[in-house]
């Protein structure tokens, strides 16, 4: 996954490899990489941690690569995340970070939903032990997947190090000139999806565009996916282009300058396995709106200003409260710093070798 512009799955994986490979544990990390530039770039090899390639085709990778690797290699445990092979040939642990697609079929095209109902299922039936980020995502997968609670382990994610507030200087940088942004701004991130509710984001802020005269932009850093077209429909039926910027994909550098730009950080997601870019945007000192729904207040706490995500009125009224009230903003900046401190990336490891001994004693 890495080097696939996976976004937040790719950013877990990276920072899980980089965490386990810290632990004072008796173990040799193998990295099945398909893109080897990119992973060396992301992740500290070493005598502990080494990467092996595989093929860039999932089919080849999950019947031929990985089966042949872990033989080969003599490996004790086979770590993937959502599909694995179907004969592993040693126990094997499964990152299941949600599963959305089956909450609502019409967030993802066919293709999507059959692969990802199909694959993860199976490999969660034959998995030693499934690993998810939050308890929400753990209740999910337990009713959905028909799974025991009893074989779920979950692992909160965190913000990498790298996220944290900067000065000014960093906000020269070639993103904000080639992609006009200007301050101030308003910013979402997540991929162009109906899951990520951004048509609903962009209604109140029309509003308070017309209504309340508000100068930002609305800045929405992501790719476009399933159904984007219908974003952009909604901008020209309201017809407020010139107030909307699309950066499209951008690296973890100018996330992190984005992120700290912000005059706020809002995430009306409807469905969240854990909700990543939340604590992202607390480690940056932004405050932060965001939905009330699924694994997101676990994640957020009282650091956020919670909304009903269905509501734009909800969110247009959220949004307004903190851009109007410097009180709140230091607030939310204040909490939200202290609540990205609460979750790490070496504890998201140690819980990770946790699961690994649990599904080692299945053999």
């Amino acid at each position: 996954m890495v080097g696939e512009r996976e976004t937040g799955n790719e950013r877990y994986i990276v920072q899980l490899v980089n965490a386990l490979a810290e632990l004072d544990v008796d173990g040799q990390f193998l990295v099945a990489v398909s893109h080897l530039r990119e992973a060396e770039e992301a992740i500290a090899f070493g005598p502990r941690i080494r990467p092996i390639e595989v093929s860039s085709s999932p089919i080849r990778r999950l019947l031929v690569d990985l089966p042949s690797l872990v033989k080969k290699e003599g490996a004790d445990l086979l770590h993937v995340t959502y599909t694995g092979p179907l004969w592993p040939h040693c126990p094997m642990v499964v990152t299941i970070h949600d599963v959305a697609w089956r909450a609502d079929r019409s967030w993802f095209s066919a293709r999507d939903a059959l692969v990802l109902s199909t694959g993860t299922a199976a490999t969660a039936n034959r998995a030693a032990r499934i690993i998810t980020p939050s308890q929400h995502a753990k209740s999910e997968i337990s009713r959905y997947l028909g799974i025991s609670p009893d074989k779920i382990s979950v692992t909160p994610e965190a913000a990498a190090p790298v996220f944290t507030a900067i000065t000014d200087r960093a906000f020269d940088g070639h993103l904000f000139e080639r992609c006009v942004i200007r301050r101030p701004y308003i910013l979402a991130v997540g991929n162009l999806q109906p899951r990520k509710n951004l048509s609903r984001l962009i209604e109140a802020f029309a509003r308070l565009v017309s209504e309340r005269q508000i100068p930002h932009q609305l800045v929405l850093a992501g790719q476009a996916k399933w159904r984007e077209s219908e974003i952009h429909n909604v901008i020209r039926h309201l017809g407020i282009e010139e107030r909307i910027v699309f950066t499209g994909y951008i690296p973890e550098a100018d996330l992190i300058a984005l992120l700290n730009g912000a005059s706020l950080f809002v995430y009306p997601s409807l469905y969240e396995g854990f909700g990543l870019p939340v604590l992202e945007a607390m480690a940056c000192g932004t405050p932060v709106v965001a939905s009330n729904c699924t694994s997101i207040p676990e994640v957020a706490g009282d650091a956020a200003l919670l909304i009903d995500p269905c509501c734009v009125d909800a969110i247009s009224g959220a949004i307004m409260r903190v851009l109007e009230s410097e009180s709140l903003q230091g607030l939310l900046r204040q909490k939200g710093l202290a609540r990205a401190q609460m979750f790490s990336w070496r504890e998201t490891a140690r819980l990770t070798w946790d699961a690994y001994r649990q599904a080692d004693k299945v053999r």
